[in-house]
């Protein structure tokens, strides 16, 4: 018996603009992005790749419109604000029970990403005396955790080893197959995946190469 194609999950950008104060930041950016692909928004620094995901989550105001399913989003800023007092396992498990308060094997999910990116020893260690490559390692697992079915990750290698570099690319590579994946990075080199397509941003314009 023929099974059903599993459905696409889509993000439609129409029209967007953005500008901050007189600068602009985003010129009339419009694209879909669909799960069949890993979708890589490339750019130099201020070239408009956080501020389009940041439209995305619906974190700044803006011209033009998102269309998005509604359904859970992990994200991955390039700057996480933390709270330095917390352990990490606290600050993960406070994080997916706000998201998901009824979630079945919660604990076992956490401990898992924390061995596959080696903080499981640390587990119980506070924020804020983490080096900086372990914080991102922490902010990479909390946007990875409950499965969400968008993944939005803004420049999700900083800071990492080569290692731990390797190790994300790999989780990525493994998500893609049940999640819509977004990604901004100055170095598409860096996520050598067969099926992505690559936007690139210049001064708030988007065009895919």
């Amino acid at each position: 018996m023929r099974t059903s194609a599993k459905p696409s999950i889509a993000i439609e950008v129409d029209h967007v603009s953005k500008r901050y104060g007189k600068k602009p930041a985003l010129h009339d950016v419009t694209a879909r992005f669909e799960s069949d692909s890993l979708h890589l928004l490339v750019g130099v620094n201020g070239s408009g790749k956080s501020t389009l995901l940041k439209c995305i989550m619906g974190l700044v105001r803006h011209e033009g419109a998102v269309h998005r399913p509604h359904i859970r989003i992990g994200y991955a800023p390039e700057e996480y604000v933390m709270p330095y007092y917390m352990t990490i396992f606290d600050f993960l498990e406070g994080i997916a029970s706000i998201r998901s308060p009824l979630k079945e094997g919660l604990h076992e999910e956490i401990t898992a990403l924390l061995e596959y990116f080696a903080l499981a020893p640390r587990s119980r260690q506070a924020i804020g005396k983490l080096s900086n490559g372990m914080r991102q390692k922490v902010n990479l697992i909390q946007a990875f955790l409950l499965r969400p079915k968008i993944i939005l990750l803004d420049e999700p290698l900083r800071a990492l080893d080569a290692e731990s570099q390797i190790k994300t690319v790999g989780l990525i590579k493994e998500r893609m197959g049940e999640s819509l994946i977004l990604i901004s990075t100055h170095n598409p080199d860096q996520f050598k995946i067969r099926a992505r397509r690559v936007w690139r941003m210049n001064s708030g314009e988007m065009e895919e190469t």
